[in-house]
């Protein structure tokens, strides 16, 4: 089944959060994946293959994510792949256009500048926590440090999704089992439906019946319409 993994993600609202709309179009070219977890020392770690494809010549992509302890809410390292880029094809840049000012001649040009851009695949590069871990990124109140420990947390976050859905859910999402399909993407990145719920009316709840001494619920009708069982 060529789509199984990409229809089984496009399917889980909790992977949808870290694709952009750029990132969909590769998942096209994703045929497997696979998840391994570790408890001494305690590490998660996901590969995924992919046929040829028009932006990256790996064939696989892997990130091992070490946790600091067994309850591996916090990260130590995360160890992942350098992606090779195709020529003009790489979707973890974006380009803008910066004015520049001479400071000696005061004359101002425009400039084109690659900077990073928000990305799926940003996930798989290698990031080490400061020693300290996360009390002395709070403590250091640095931005870039910041930036760091959120990457690390969604490399977890990400990694650790993927090992559910290899481990369990993976069938589920790609038939969509028990789920509104107005709740979750369609191939193309959009509602896959429309959720008819608000369109209803409400329906009238039943109406509590009035409860007798000693707790024989009484008819609507009032005490007459009820013979009472005479000894």
């Amino acid at each position: 089944m060529p789509d199984f993994w990409a229809t089984a993600i496009k399917n889980n609202q909790m992977m949808m959060q870290y694709m952009r709309e750029k990132d969909l179009d590769t998942l096209q070219y994703l045929t497997n994946v696979t998840a391994n977890e570790t408890s001494k020392p305690p590490t998660c770690s996901i590969e995924l293959t992919f046929k040829e494809n028009e932006y990256f010549t790996n064939e696989k992509l892997t990130l091992k994510v070490e946790f600091k302890d067994e309850s591996r809410d916090e990260v130590v390292e995360t160890i992942g792949t350098i992606v090779d880029w195709k020529d003009g094809k790489d979707i973890t840049t974006k380009k803008i256009k910066k004015k520049q000012k001479n400071k000696k001649t005061g004359e101002t040009r425009n400039i084109v500048k690659t900077v990073p851009a928000e990305s799926f695949y940003n996930c798989f590069e290698s990031r080490k926590a400061p020693e300290g871990g996360r009390d002395e990124a709070a403590e250091d109140e640095d931005e870039e440090t910041e930036k760091l420990m959120d990457a690390l947390d969604e490399s977890m976050q990400i990694a650790m999704d993927f090992n559910d859905l290899y481990m369990w859910e993976a069938l589920e999402y790609y038939l969509n089992f028990g789920q509104n399909p107005g709740d979750f993407m369609d191939m193309n990145g959009g509602p896959d439906g429309d959720d008819d719920d608000d369109d209803q009316e409400d329906e009238p709840k039943p109406k509590k019946q009035p409860k007798k001494k000693g707790g024989d619920a009484v008819p609507e009708g009032g005490e007459g319409e009820k013979q009472e069982c005479k000894q």
